[in-house]
């Protein structure tokens, strides 16, 4: 089991239990095999953004938690390179995200907390463990 998996599944059963759900209660929550759920959690697998972000909305985790969620288990991803469902955001913003990190040098367990856009301030903000803020504003200009 590696380890960095294995974060990711005591993050996911500390959110379950939080919740109060079982295993098979979340995954039909979900809509993913209760196997997913158990093997996530147990750090035997990791899973895709997509299906880790029905997880998570199973969970019914705030926005900027469901973010960081689909966001560490996007590192440890082979094939995805997105961040799905995200729909009140640019996708340009959330989908360049783990790019513009990666090039700065930050790994997803550097990170405290990230603030979504939203009305009053545009940009997203990643706060860091280390006390530092990575802001990153993308401006959209017709082709």
């Amino acid at each position: 089991m590696k380890a960095n998996t294995k974060g990711l599944g005591k993050k996911l059963k500390a959110f379950r239990r939080k919740s109060g759900m079982t295993q098979p209660q979340l995954a039909k929550e979900s809509g993913v095999a209760t196997s997913i759920v158990n093997d996530v959690e147990n750090g035997i697998r990791s899973a895709g953004s997509k299906t880790l972000n029905r997880i998570a909305q199973g969970l019914q985790l705030p926005e900027e938690e469901r973010f960081l969620f689909v966001l560490d288990g996007l590192r440890l991803s082979k094939r995805d390179f997105l961040i799905p469902d995200f729909r009140d955001y640019p996708p340009e913003i959330l989908n360049f995200l783990p790019y513009a990190l990666m090039r700065a040098g930050i790994k997803a367990q550097d990170v405290r907390k990230i603030s979504l856009p939203n009305e009053d301030r545009k940009n997203l903000q990643v706060k860091l463990k280390s006390g530092k803020t990575f802001a990153l504003e993308v401006r959209l200009s017709p082709c």
